[in-house]
């Protein structure tokens, strides 16, 4: 189930959040009123995804094996500019069968631009499908789960 800040406010806190990854503005990323444009967001977010996979879920993967994005939704409250130093932090919430279900949020010091949730599978380099998580895929995620305390006991 995809859920917006609203429901999960949770994820505007930096304190959930166990692996960050920093952000470059460039120059090309701005609109004509000098904000980082949307879209913009959205790349930073999956580079934060993707380097959370990267290190602890690609290791794990047969070589043909992949992840890949099922859905995104991302809630945008702040703009972020040229002189800002965003970052991304990166939590695993759920994991379902053969989901993987991440809350992200874009922070600027300590301000909230955005906040976003994610669900990825593992695609099977064979039939192109999504595919059950292993055992040790589930333990390595799990280590990435949010912080305890952030009130989440929705693991499955």
């Amino acid at each position: 189930m995809k859920r917006t800040l609203a429901e999960e406010p949770r994820l505007a806190s930096r304190s959930l959040f166990p692996h960050w990854r920093p952000a470059l503005v460039r120059h090309s990323d701005l609109d004509p009123h000098g904000h980082v444009t949307n879209s913009v967001f959205a790349a930073w977010l999956d580079d934060g995804r993707y380097a959370l996979l990267r290190e602890v879920l690609r290791p794990l993967l047969p070589p043909d094996d992949l992840p890949a994005l099922a859905s995104l939704t991302v809630d945008f409250s702040r703009e972020v500019g040229f002189a800002d130093a965003p970052e991304i932090g990166t939590a695993v919430l759920r994991l379902g069968a053969r989901s993987i279900v991440m809350g992200q949020g874009l922070f600027v010091g300590s301000a909230c631009a955005a906040t976003a949730h994610s669900v990825t599978v593992v695609m099977d380099g064979r039939t192109r499908r999504a595919r059950p998580l292993t055992d040790p895929e589930r333990a390595a995620l799990c280590r990435l789960a949010g912080r305890p305390g952030d009130g989440d006991g929705d693991w499955s």
